[in-house]
């Protein structure tokens, strides 16, 4: 299986992250993330052997979530921007 990123990549969530009952302490379907929160790659697993299950550190929260490869995308480390796009829209 190949993976997108790597541990130690900067991400961004590409949209609103909600709880789908794998986040203990809260409701399921309650807001973990909104759109555009940064972090770090600190894990790579599997759920069920097909889907790539990145666990995300996200300082400003002080959180660690599992996300998938869709809902995440690269920062530049360089600049902070995402890789190939000059603009944080």
């Amino acid at each position: 299986m190949e993976m997108r990123f790597n541990v130690g990549d900067a991400v961004r969530t590409r949209r609103k992250i909600k709880n789908d009952g794998t986040f203990p302490g809260l409701p399921w379907d309650a807001l973990l993330l909104d759109k555009g929160e940064e972090g770090v790659v600190m894990d790579i697993g599997t759920f069920l052997l097909t889907k790539t299950v990145y666990t995300v550190y996200f300082p400003r929260l002080n959180i660690f979530v599992g996300c998938l490869e869709h809902e995440l995308e690269a920062l530049d480390e360089e600049t902070n921007h995402l890789q190939g796009n000059n603009n944080r829209t």
